[in-house]
């Protein structure tokens, strides 16, 4: 059963056994939503969603620095790392039903296999503890080889409602799109208003980080 995160006192306790604040989270991102404010129609088309999602990032990383956070990237994908490696979380546009309770999201994009990868392992631990709250430490010790927990920073630009949505969730399947869709539980953060233009600007569908190089000898 999925773990819904919405009063205040509900969001800062379960945010607090994972080492982390609201407002550290809603600073990155408020530094992606910035970003993407930069651009203009003449920017390509995908611009303001990736800005979003790398200024997010880069925002998240010096942020929980001093809390002995880092940077990692797996194959292209970039994680932010606790210090002792027991959780990491990914940064990633979500749809329309990003941050609102009584709606599930799906990321906005189809990811690829390290995404796959690492929501697969959530999976298993999900189904060794169904519905059980373990801090990371905890779940470490137990689950053992099977890895650090992955989640998601979810954040969507609403361009009609003028705010950005945001939570933390840990995802435990994809549809069949390639979306990530189920989580185990999800951390609702209060939603920032901001003012700016409501129509022509580029939507938040920034494709999926994970690149796959081909490279092929040429005759």
């Amino acid at each position: 059963m999925q773990k819904l995160y919405t009063k205040p006192f509900e969001v800062r306790s379960r945010l607090d056994t994972l080492g982390l604040s609201e407002e550290l989270l809603q600073q990155a991102a408020r530094r992606g939503l910035a970003a993407a404010h930069t651009c203009t129609e003449h920017h390509p088309r995908p611009s303001a969603g990736y800005y979003l999602w790398s200024e997010a990032i880069a925002g998240l990383r010096e942020t929980t620095a001093l809390r002995g956070w880092h940077g990692e990237d797996d194959q292209n994908l970039p994680y932010t790392i606790n210090e002792s490696r027991t959780i990491r979380i990914a940064v990633a546009t979500g749809d329309e039903y990003t941050g609102i309770e009584d709606r599930t999201p799906c990321t906005s994009s189809k990811k690829g296999p390290r995404t796959v990868t690492a929501v697969a392992s959530n999976k298993r631990q999900y189904e060794l503890f169904p519905g059980i709250e373990l801090a990371p430490e905890t779940l470490m010790n137990v689950i053992g080889s099977m890895g650090c927990t992955t989640w998601l920073l979810l954040i969507h630009r609403d361009i009609q409602t003028q705010e950005i949505r945001c939570e933390l969730s840990r995802p435990v399947d994809m549809n069949a799109e390639g979306k990530v869709s189920d989580w185990a539980e999800r951390i609702i953060l209060a939603s920032t208003p901001f003012t700016g233009p409501k129509s022509g600007v580029v939507p938040d569908v920034p494709k999926s980080p994970e690149i796959d190089v081909r490279i092929k000898r040429r005759a």
